[in-house]
């Protein structure tokens, strides 16, 4: 007898504990205790399989389907409210699916007013001109936020795509200033790797291979979550020690 009805009973405490957990109404427990089978089922069904939960999960499908959905629903949001949020939001997108020009274009747009000195803003732009190519573009609004010393941008990702763009732009002493003052002990491995990947192109194999070694001996004492977080630029960084010239 006990063996036909276990199922039922896993089945009720399972959706007891998972009530519990969610902080649910009270009539669930009621409906799970005295109505086990329908109140089980009842539950389950209002907890996954409810109209909000099959419209997450068709929108997921239209994303998966789609690879232009996210875009393209931003576009008509535009298109609805020609705010800088809305246009943010779009450009972030262009720039994660490669369409550095278009993400230019909008930030550029977003960059006017009362949002004309946004330094988030700024900064995308700056990451978005350098991959478009436009160099010129991140070069200026990069020099713009050194003059104002802003904070944010003293250790941001942006300031090493400024620091890239000025190379580029032929102007290798610029960048290996500004890769210099990124270049901080146990901290900015993400900036120090690129730094690294500089010395490489500009041809110092000697503060190269010091640089290399420096880091290497750092990440030793990084431990735990600290050494998974930067297990990316842990490998770049073994690959650049080990492909040295």
């Amino acid at each position: 007898m006990f063996g036909l009805y276990s199922p039922l009973l896993l089945l009720q405490a399972f959706c007891l504990y998972h009530a519990y957990q969610r902080r649910v109404e009270q009539r669930w427990y009621w409906l799970i205790l005295f109505l086990p089978g329908v109140g089980c089922l009842l539950y389950l069904y209002e907890t996954f399989y409810s109209r909000r939960n099959v419209s997450s999960l068709a929108e997921g499908v239209r994303q998966a389907v789609n690879g232009n959905y996210r875009i393209e629903r931003l576009e008509k949001a535009v298109r609805f409210s020609d705010n800088v949020t809305n246009k943010a939001q779009l450009a972030e997108a262009y720039a994660a699916a490669g369409r550095y020009g278009e993400a230019v274009e909008l930030y550029g747009a977003c960059l006017q007013g009362f949002m004309a000195g946004d330094a988030e803003l700024r900064m995308k732009l700056v990451q978005a001109s350098y991959l478009h190519g436009d160099y010129a573009t991140a070069i200026r609004c990069g020099d713009a936020l050194e003059r104002d010393q802003e904070k944010t941008f003293a250790d941001a990702p942006a300031r090493v795509s400024y620091a890239w763009a000025l190379f580029y732009a032929g102007d290798a002493a610029r960048a290996d200033a500004v890769f210099r003052a990124m270049d901080k002990a146990h901290t900015n491995y993400f900036h120090r790797a690129e730094y690294c990947r500089f010395l490489r192109e500009a041809n110092q194999p000697e503060p190269l291979h010091r640089k290399l070694e420096q880091l290497l001996g750092e990440f030793e004492y990084l431990q735990g979550n600290e050494r998974r977080v930067h297990r990316r630029v842990i490998g770049q960084v073994k690959e650049l020690y080990r492909n040295q010239a």
